[in-house]
């Protein structure tokens, strides 16, 4: 029964509430998946009757001095430390959002509270970040590659760096893409990329870049590359055939016939009868000739 009377005082107190006296600007605070975070509130300095805590619109717990009092979706996940800072636990993704500590003073009960308010983002741990090819050249002998890393369900405020170990002096760059050059006979390359969010960093496989060179140049030569090139040598050949099939049929055969008529009509055959032995002139010869003149 206290319980409730408590808390419809603080009721009351919340609906005679019209202004409150800002700190500032917001603190930002970062918290991990399934973990936990702390709204620190320093109050040392004051006399504190009660402090109410919200988030959002939503009330979360109030301390004053006969005890505290705790949202019952909020009860098993929020402790209060040092008796005004509170943690939460168990975050959610949508535990991200705006919070706020009221600090109402003893010796100014009449008075409008003090504020502190807070923006609370939930992060998930980092998986680890690939690296795709996004393409490559060679130029004189040196292999050009671009590269980009990125991480599955990074979420916001994930930032990416660059490391290139293994040459003169090692490289440094920060950002998601990056392009490198490499020549045959040169010294290796090693190539790691990280990605760091407020509550996580993950790094890549190591990678060579002798290597990444060399699986390159092996795309030019897939499977999806030669049948294309197939493709395209079918298609000239096919194009060279039906173009001389073309040029043929269009070679005039007129002449042609003409000369052979003109040849019929003056080869004349002799052929000897076999029975009278007279010969006679004649264009063609059924009869098997004893002799064939051509005149």
């Amino acid at each position: 029964m206290a319980r409730f009377s408590t808390h419809i005082i603080f009721t009351s107190v919340l609906c005679q509430l019209t202004v409150t006296a800002a700190s500032g600007t917001p603190k930002e605070v970062a918290g991990a998946l399934d973990g936990s975070v702390t709204f620190t509130l320093n109050t040392t300095e004051v006399k504190v009757d009660s402090v109410v805590w919200t988030f959002k619109t939503l009330f979360l717990a109030i301390i004053n001095k006969n005890g505290t009092i705790k949202s019952q979706s909020y009860e098993e996940r929020i402790v209060f430390l040092d008796r005004h800072s509170m943690k939460l636990s168990q975050l959610k993704k949508n535990d991200s959002g705006d919070y706020r500590a009221e600090i109402h003073i003893a010796s100014n009960s009449l008075s409008s509270p003090f504020m502190q308010e807070y923006v609370l983002h939930v992060h998930e741990h980092l998986s680890r970040p690939k690296v795709n090819t996004d393409s490559q050249s060679s130029k004189d002998g040196t292999c050009i590659l671009n590269l980009t890393c990125s991480v599955e369900r990074g979420g916001e405020n994930v930032t990416y760096s660059w490391k290139a170990v293994g040459q003169t002096v090692d490289e440094f760059h920060d950002s998601a893409n990056l392009s490198i050059s490499w020549r045959l006979g040169e010294k290796d390359k090693t190539i790691i990329c990280t990605a760091r969010n407020p509550v996580s960093s993950s790094s890549s496989t190591p990678l060579l870049a002798q290597k990444l060179c060399k699986d390159a140049a092996k795309d030019l030569n897939s499977p999806r590359v030669l049948k294309y090139i197939l493709c395209v040598t079918l298609v000239l050949v096919l194009f060279c055939i039906l173009l001389v099939t073309i040029l043929f049929r269009w070679i005039p055969k007129g002449k042609e016939n003409e000369t052979r008529r003109r040849c019929a009509k003056h080869t004349l055959f002799h052929c000897a009868d076999p029975q009278s032995g007279e010969e006679s002139q004649l264009p063609t010869c059924n009869a098997t000739p004893a002799k064939v003149i051509k005149l």
